[in-house]
């Protein structure tokens, strides 16, 4: 059981998932993370972007705190269950000494285990309709795992826009993380905040935290409706007490 009037005042870890188009700042949005940290902040690298996007050194300077698994982009399916092992593994033997744990990128984390589960099938590398489920159900799986290790967990996805339309018959585009259209809302549900990076004219990057009828975005956190990226975790901390 648990008491309500004791639990919202506890610090308890977060999961967020922050999208955008390629090259926008996630993978500097998880290095700000990092060095913002007062723990240690394991980074699980699927696209290969992280270590030369920190390597310019142009954003993020202290990585004495930040350690780097790559991921097995070929043999994906069995290299991601490994790593998944391992965590639980340390967090069994209490060595799991991470204070944020983040995937980069989800959406390429997708894309690698279809690609390796085609490759293993009879369709010449083309992905059978069951392989689309094994890494549906392996993504929902794995946030549910990570959430249960009790760090902040981070995932980084690109964006895709896509058209609906109003029952008026007006239609409008609205941008979302690029995860698997029959997983997505699990995905963002189990999630606290999802927000997307945006650049300004002055090439400020800022997060939208607040939904829109073209963004998909929202923060269970606290108040802000956005703010600036090397903001995220400083000034969030500040309204919380």
């Amino acid at each position: 059981m648990i008491k309500l009037s004791e639990a919202v005042k506890e610090k308890r870890p977060v999961t967020c998932l922050i999208y955008c188009a390629p090259g926008v700042g996630k993978s500097t949005f998880l290095g700000i993370i990092g060095e913002q940290s007062k723990g240690n902040t394991l980074v699980l690298d699927i696209d290969r972007t992280f270590i030369p996007t920190m390597s310019k050194n142009e954003v993020v300077h202290d990585f004495d705190r930040i350690e780097v698994w790559e991921v097995d982009n070929v043999n994906t399916w069995d290299d991601w269950e490994a790593k998944l092992k391992e965590l639980k593994q340390m967090k069994e033997d209490g060595k799991l000494n991470y204070e944020n744990i983040c995937v980069d990128n989800l959406s390429e984390l997708e894309r690698c285990i279809l690609s390796d589960l085609g490759s293993k099938g009879k369709n010449k590398g083309v992905p059978a309709q069951a392989d689309y489920q094994y890494m549906q159900f392996k993504l929902v799986n794995t946030l549910r795992f990570l959430k249960s290790l009790g760090c902040n967990i981070y995932l980084t996805a690109w964006e895709i826009n896509e058209q609906f339309q109003n029952p008026d018959g007006s239609y409008y585009t609205r941008l979302y993380p690029r995860v698997s259209a029959k997983i997505v809302d699990n995905i963002c549900g189990l999630c606290d905040v999802v927000g997307k990076i945006r650049v300004d004219k002055e090439g400020r990057r800022g997060i939208q935290l607040e939904a829109s009828q073209n963004v998909y975005a929202k923060n269970q956190r606290d108040t802000r409706k956005g703010c600036l990226v090397e903001d995220f975790i400083n000034k969030g901390d500040e309204e919380n007490g």
